[in-house]
């Protein structure tokens, strides 16, 4: 999942279809949410996890691995929510650019709410990982990507988890988005691997997530959301995601 994610410069992401209260009933987690039991959770029924979450929880969890992804798996109604929490997020990693702190720091709304909520289990287990992140080198940069300027911190993961979750907040549209935006066939090499993809501007995704600017976010890079949020759906098990 992730080499494929790497090939379209987008976060890896699994969407998990939970069933409802009733379905996940005899599920066997004994953490909560909020004091809230996690089988239980409210709109959980289809959830969004990173596979860097789900590739942990495999190597820490084996064969309970997928009761500990729908864990630390995010409803997708609360993703973009205006009226959910959106604290901040720390991270181990110092001196980070002041626009990355910020993001970190600050309320976001639209596509840079998305990245954050879904960063932020991510960061949960890293700051759980023995692993230095006081100053280190800065990652490669996605061309393109709203943050240049991201600590190359690896933790237990695979990949540099800062970079690798925020590259898909762009301050210009990737090429084969362009393609379909303009009416035009994206490559073969996208053609072939794909199934879809699925744009939503940034003036229809404000309109979800509702209207006002949040802290951090000055207006005026319209085309973040329309990079950011484009899901892309795999053609066959293996495939982008």
């Amino acid at each position: 999942m992730i080499k494929a994610a790497d090939r379209y410069e987008i976060p890896a992401i699994y969407v998990l279809y939970c069933g409802d209260v009733e379905y996940r009933n005899e599920l066997l987690c004994d953490r909560k949410h909020e004091g809230i039991p996690c089988k239980d959770r409210d709109r959980a029924g289809v959830s969004a996890v990173s596979a860097l979450v789900a590739q942990t929880a495999v190597e820490l969890y084996g064969r309970d691995s997928a009761v500990a992804a729908f864990h630390d798996a995010a409803p997708l109604e609360d993703i973009a929510s205006p009226d959910a929490p959106d604290a901040p997020i720390v991270p181990l990693a110092r001196d980070l650019s002041e626009a990355l702190a910020r993001f970190l720091r600050e309320p976001q709304r639209g596509s840079r709410r998305v990245a954050k909520e879904l960063l932020r289990p991510v960061q949960r287990i890293r700051n759980g990982q023995f692993a230095g992140a006081a100053v280190m080198q800065r990652a490669s940069a996605v061309s393109g990507a709203l943050f240049q300027e991201v600590p190359n911190d690896y933790g237990h993961f695979s990949v540099p988890y800062l970079a690798h979750m925020l590259r898909g907040l762009r301050s210009e549209v990737p090429e084969y988005v362009a393609d379909v935006l303009a009416g035009r066939t994206p490559p073969t090499w996208v053609t072939e691997s794909l199934a879809g993809i699925v744009v939503i501007p940034a003036a229809d995704a404000d309109g979800m997530a509702g209207s006002g600017e949040a802290p951090g976010d000055d207006g005026n890079d319209p085309l973040v959301g329309l990079a950011r949020v484009h899901e892309i759906l795999p053609r066959h098990p293996g495939a982008a995601a």
